[in-house]
């Protein structure tokens, strides 16, 4: 693509011109724009500034022109564009686009929704110093609010924006915000027409704060439990029970079940709470675990070939159309752990991190002789 690539940006450009003032073919703009996919997918990484530069004037010109039908595909693109960059951190370029896609206005179109969740979350971790400088940790969970407040399809776009938060701040930054979280999502739960959707990703978002509970991050389990009680003392038990472990079973990607595998291991291995006050749930968390074990979870390369949509299964016009050519990447904030069960017999058989208030091996040895009936224990120790 290299040797070809300043012609093809040059004549897309010119395309982007002659068609921003009459959006008036959808199928030929929505192929224009997986074209500007493609070449920022295989040719930015090369040069991203020169890309950021020619694409500037352009983009900013459909936003500030309010071009509602391309406004979509140029979120994704900037978005694109930032992930084409090796280094870490934002450039001036990025920075000063996080207050303008802050704006409320922007996120009342639904069309804008999936396409500026997919910037801010491309931002969030890379900008975090200018974010926390700014004091727009507030602003981001403000959209997180007021997406999950809509009670519909949006909801997965703003748990992709807290996730981002959390996996970029530590839970020091958060503690004055983390209880208002809840509070927020509890209050979801708590409704009639909640979804089982709905459910299974509070759970994958449950897992994650369980599974950072490392120096860098300081969640854990006990840090969520801590917060859970300060909004209604003994919410978390129920919750636990009858949400948390039993749709921890049904997430079925891969890298989700990952995210529940560790953070049922260091529940098991690294929390205060279960191993004195949750002794039952100490039990029920290491079946949850057998179970994931017993389909162990496998991370593998995401595939760079790109999808080919057929045309007229697209919905086009003023709303939101997935560019197939620059979709955004699945993290794995654990790329270390390779072999999910091999890790898992490991942390366990070291007795978890090493804290004074945490079991060590002998006394979780200990704990599975006491807790656990013949049966669950030999399947457990079985696949460790």
């Amino acid at each position: 693509v290299i040797p070809i690539a300043d012609s093809v940006l040059d004549h897309l450009i010119k395309l982007t011109e002659v068609i921003s003032p009459n959006p008036s073919n959808p199928r030929f703009y929505y192929y224009h724009f997986e074209a500007m996919g493609a070449l920022i997918k295989y040719a930015a990484p090369a040069q991203p500034e020169k890309y950021e530069e020619a694409l500037y004037a352009p983009f900013a010109g459909i936003l500030s022109n309010d071009v509602e039908e391309f406004k979509p595909y140029v979120f994704q693109l900037f978005a694109a564009l930032l992930e084409s960059r090796p280094t870490e951190g934002l450039s001036d370029y990025y920075k000063a686009l996080i207050t303008p896609i802050l704006n409320h206005d922007l996120w009342l179109s639904r069309g804008n929704v999936p396409a500026l969740a997919r910037l801010l979350c491309a931002i969030i971790p890379r900008g975090a110093a200018d974010i926390a400088a700014a004091n727009q940790v507030e602003a981001i969970l403000g959209v997180f609010q007021n997406l999950i407040a809509k009670k519909s399809k949006l909801e997965s776009y703003a748990f992709d924006i807290l996730e981002a938060v959390v996996s970029t701040f530590d839970g020091a930054a958060l503690q004055n915000y983390f209880p208002t979280i809840l509070t927020i999502v509890y209050s979801r739960l708590a409704a009639p027409n909640v979804t089982d959707a709905f459910k299974t990703r509070f759970v994958r978002f449950y897992h994650l704060v369980s599974a950072l509970n490392n120096p860098k991050h300081g969640y854990g389990v006990d840090y969520f439990i801590a917060a859970s009680d300060s909004v209604q003392e003994g919410a978390f038990v129920p919750l636990y029970l009858t949400i948390i472990l039993k749709h921890t079973e049904k997430l079925a990607k891969p890298i989700d079940r990952k995210i529940a595998a560790i953070s049922l291991t260091r529940t098991l291995c690294d929390s205060e709470r279960f191993a004195v006050r949750y002794q039952k749930g100490w039990t029920f968390t290491a079946e949850a675990l057998i179970k994931l074990l017993l389909n162990a979870p496998v991370i593998t390369a995401t595939s760079q070939e790109i999808v080919e949509a057929d045309v007229d299964d697209l919905s086009f016009g003023v709303g939101f159309t997935q560019l197939n050519t620059c979709k955004r990447q699945t993290k794995d904030l654990w790329p270390e752990i390779a072999d999910v069960k091999a890790w898992v017999a490991q942390y366990y058989t070291q007795g978890g991190i090493s804290k004074p208030d945490t079991p060590d091996a002998a006394t979780l040895k200990q704990w599975l002789d006491q807790r656990m009936s013949p049966e669950v224990k030999a399947a457990f120790v079985a696949n460790l």
